[in-house]
């Protein structure tokens, strides 16, 4: 039993290095995380200041764009719906995090 549990993907997911705009006309952070629990997002705010929980799914973004889904934002209690795009917006979504589960791309 024990080894079934340390088999299972963590439902945390950590977005890295990513410049993050968290809801429309905001100053974007650049080299942000974005921890998301489950389907919420947990915390968010510059690399230096949000730590990054050891049992997480780890996501590498430097260089690319994460933007709310629309008619959201990304702030603490909300769900993650969220785009990941390659350059500044408007782009063209490269991935997409509904819920706190990555979508396969259109």
């Amino acid at each position: 039993m024990l080894l079934l549990a340390a088999c299972q993907r963590s439902d945390v997911k950590v977005l890295i290095g990513a410049t993050a705009v968290v809801a429309p006309g905001a100053q974007p952070i650049e080299d942000s995380v974005i921890v998301v629990a489950g389907r919420l997002v947990r915390s968010v705010g510059l690399r230096k200041d949000i730590p990054i929980p050891q049992d997480s799914e780890r996501t590498d973004l430097t260089g690319k764009w994460i933007v709310p889904a629309p008619g959201g934002r990304i702030a603490i209690g909300e769900d993650a719906n969220l785009w990941v795009l390659d350059h500044a917006p408007p782009g063209e979504v490269s991935k997409r995090l509904t819920e706190g589960r990555w979508q396969p791309n259109k």
